[in-house]
């Protein structure tokens, strides 16, 4: 009989113990769930606060929607006065090689420049511009090309020189020079 009561109390202690590790094992598993619930949940506010800056931040944007259409308009307006201005534009390509070389015709006269020749050379494009290149052989005393060259230099218009090569004429001739350049211009 004491054997059966110390079975029995056995049995009861571990009926007691297993039941507290299932108590202990709800315990850890529900604070487990807990900790996933309020990840979960800190990371859905935090996802719904960041929508809601991004909403502020697009519905100022909104507000402010026709101030931004007339800067564009004051920008696109800009865009177009400094392409008119700057670049070398005529109606077709080959109107726009013809106003390069009228442009450069006029600088040679202004500068006392003789031309002799010109060559349209190919030209180089490259994101969207196209860079107009004209080769020019030329006479003209030594302070004629210097106005010539500056000419080019501050022209309003994109003009850049890619080679250049002065020559005299003669050992007798020490008064005019051979002008031979490569110009370039810009274009869209």
């Amino acid at each position: 009989m004491k054997n059966l009561e110390s079975i029995l109390d056995l049995l009861r202690r571990r009926e007691i113990l297993l039941a507290l590790a299932g108590i202990l094992l709800l315990l850890v598993v529900g604070r487990a769930g807990l900790g996933f619930y309020q990840a979960r949940n800190q990371a859905l506010d935090d996802e719904i606060a960041l929508k809601t800056l991004q909403y502020e931040k697009f519905s100022r944007l909104v507000a402010r929607r026709q101030e931004f259409a007339a800067l564009d308009q004051a920008l696109q307006k800009f865009d177009q006065e400094i392409k008119a201005r700057r670049l070398v534009q005529g109606e077709t390509p080959t109107l726009t090689e013809v106003q390069f070389q009228n442009l450069l015709q006029k600088l040679a006269r202004e500068s006392s420049i003789d031309v002799r020749t010109t060559k349209v050379l190919s030209e180089i494009k490259k994101d969207g511009i196209t860079m107009l290149r004209l080769r020019l052989s030329c006479r003209a005393e030594i302070g004629a090309v210097k106005d010539f060259l500056i000419k080019i230099n501050n022209s309003e218009k994109f003009i850049f020189l890619q080679e250049v090569e002065i020559k005299t004429i003669s050992r007798r001739e020490k008064r005019y020079y051979y002008l031979n350049a490569v110009v370039s211009a810009l274009t869209v």
